[in-house]
């Protein structure tokens, strides 16, 4: 009776080699791979046994233990608790890392942030992955698409609604995806839109149209612009782009076709989803920027951030103690240039004396520059101070500090140091050569104040730290004059037809004439007195001498017009200051809106 279940177990070793069998010729095909080329995910076959998933938190009380096969004979077949692997594996040295052997079959999927305690070596030896949306607005739209299939696409009993919206949103998705490759212009700020966004707004809409008899258009463009992408969205003027957008391709024509951009029209609902799939293969023209509503001046300002971003990059590459074409060494010049620097930086204010020419009873206007003379004093010390101690460091006088060397590394890129720009200086994105003429030109306007303490007939806006003191010092001025209560007054913008600050006899005897904006993403007409597409390559046309004024709320314009928002720099977002209604009269203000028009104080490109 024994021996039968002896030979039982026998009987069954084959059968169990055999199954182990085709494991191990697996292995060896996939060394033979690695030898050859990199092993892909498909060259492995895995089985349930051998799938683990493991959630590492840090500072774990409870031992997190795993297996790991080392074909090493010093290793074997361990198990590791989270102590060991901290210990034996991430605190190697990076010369031991490359001795362990691992498993040919045996792979990690790590998904962290960013952790100090893992070796550099380890992870410059590794794979590096990340997950990122296609590029092109084919591309983003058929993986959009991708996200449903027939059930989904015929899943409501209001085909023709539910599949003009699902394709519109589909395209929606897919235009405020790419339109990010515009930088400011397109986003003010970055934000995370991803696909889970848009499977959600898909099973909101079928929700939408199977409980409602009719479709509730405005319902679902509020749900999606202001909860679900909304969601996303923290600056006002992007929220305002991302409802514009919904309100263009969501709206009851879709139910026919409508166009969705230049040469793009909507596919016929009756198209199932293969159809929608090969329409959008066959018909979809060609990235640009007026398939999302901009100026093609767009694609050169994008390209051109593009080109500047890698040559900066390959500058920042370069030996600092490479010889100059000069003949000087690069702290030669650079001792050169600070000289000069400091040779030509204008004294500093004397405060006191402007103080006690002022007296007491100050107008909103001379505390503005006066504050503004202040802010330019803090300035020119910091700078003067910096360079000085780096100029004697370079002689050996004083020994070279971290933040020294990080002055002398910007001023040898033709960079603004950053210590500066976070704390005393004006917001400004210019190279530290056209930086430094721009410090010179405001601090000649403030002299020009300093002289006769009165205000200039035409303010360069641009000239000021904090552009916002000075708008506010107007509408106080008009509100002391005519006695109304601030809170209920608004700024108004006239934009005259003087293209130059000389053709300004005097200076305006209600608010201000202001100069020194720019447009980008369309130009003003002085002849129409409105808004005008921009004219090709001309990327930041000058805007004429405007009128600021403050009126009560009530008595503000209603006429046709958008609502420009005013930045400091082609950065926009942080840098925003006010709004000006500039009339359009051969478009509507939606347009202006998906072509990122707005103005600008600090073109790079004007000194």
């Amino acid at each position: 009776e024994e021996e039968p279940k002896e030979e039982e177990p026998k009987e069954e070793e084959p059968k169990e080699e055999s199954k182990e069998d085709k494991p191990k010729e697996e292995k060896k095909e996939t060394k033979e791979v690695g030898k050859s080329e990199p092993i892909t995910f498909a060259d492995i076959k895995f089985e349930e046994s051998n799938e683990k998933s493991i959630s590492i938190q840090e500072n774990d009380k409870v031992l997190l233990t795993f297996t790991i096969n080392f074909t090493a004979t010093d290793f074997g077949n361990k198990e590791f608790d989270a102590e060991t692997v901290e210990k034996e594996v991430l605190h190697e040295e990076d010369d031991n890392i490359e001795e362990i052997q691992g498993h040919p079959d045996f792979r990690v999927f790590l998904s962290a942030e960013p952790s100090q305690n893992i070796p550099l070596g380890l992870l410059q030896r590794s794979i590096k992955l990340t997950s990122e949306p296609p590029g092109g607005l084919k591309p983003n739209l058929q993986r959009a698409l991708a996200q449903f299939d027939d059930s989904t696409w015929e899943n409501s009993s209001k085909q023709t609604e539910f599949k003009g919206v699902l394709f519109a949103l589909c395209f929606f998705h897919s235009v405020i995806i790419e339109r990010k490759k515009f930088g400011p212009q397109g986003w003010n700020r970055n934000y995370p839109f991803n696909l889970g966004d848009l499977t959600t707004c898909v099973a909101v809409l079928n929700n939408y149209l199977e409980e409602r008899p009719k479709v509730p258009w405005d319902d679902l463009i509020y749900v999606f612009g202001e909860i679900m992408y909304g969601g996303h969205i923290t600056d006002d003027w992007d929220r305002r782009l991302c409802m514009t957008y919904l309100r263009t391709f969501i709206r009851p024509e879709l139910v026919d076709t409508i166009e969705l951009c230049p040469g793009f029209q909507s596919p016929q609902p009756s198209l199932n989803y293969a159809g929608y799939l090969e329409y959008v293969e066959e018909n979809l023209p060609s990235d640009s920027p007026t398939s999302f509503g901009m100026h093609p001046n767009a694609e050169i300002n994008f390209r051109t951030t593009q080109g500047e971003s890698l040559l900066h990059t390959i500058l920042e590459m370069q030996p600092r103690s490479m010889i100059q074409g000069s003949g000087k060494t690069a702290e030669e010049k650079l001792k050169t240039a600070i000289s000069e620097i400091l040779e030509n930086l204008p004294e500093k204010f004397i405060l006191d004396d402007i103080s006690e020419k002022l007296g007491d009873d100050r107008t909103p206007y001379q505390n503005t520059f006066y504050q503004e003379c202040e802010y330019m004093n803090e300035l020119l010390h910091t700078v003067q101070a910096d360079l000085s101690a780096v100029l004697r460091g370079i002689d050996g006088e004083l020994t070279i500090s971290e933040e020294m060397q990080l002055i002398m590394d910007s001023l040898l890129l033709n960079a603004v140091p950053e210590t500066w720009l976070s704390t005393v200086s004006f917001m400004s994105l210019r190279p530290f050569n056209t930086w430094i003429k721009d410090l010179h030109k405001r601090f000649a306007q403030l002299s020009q104040w300093v002289d006769d303490l009165s205000i200039p007939k035409v303010v360069w806006l641009s000239g000021f730290f904090n552009p916002q003191s000075f708008l506010t010092a107007i509408m106080q001025n008009t509100a002391r004059k005519m006695g109304w209560a601030l809170d209920k007054m608004v700024l108004v913008a006239d934009v005259t037809k003087k293209l130059t600050v000389e053709d300004i006899d005097a200076p305006a005897r209600d608010g201000a004439y202001i100069h020194g904006l720019y447009l980008e993403g369309a130009r003003w007409d002085t002849q129409s007195g409105s808004l005008q597409d921009a004219k090709l390559k001309d990327l930041y046309p000058q805007m004429p001498v405007i009128h600021i004024k403050a009126l009560q709320v009530d008595k503000s314009d209603p006429a046709i017009h958008y609502d420009c928002p005013v930045y400091k720099t082609t950065d926009r977002g942080p840098g925003y200051i006010f709004s000006i209604k500039l009339k359009s009269k051969d478009r509507p203000p939606m347009s202006w809106v998906m072509g990122g028009v707005a103005l600008i104080l600090d073109v790079n490109s004007t000194i």
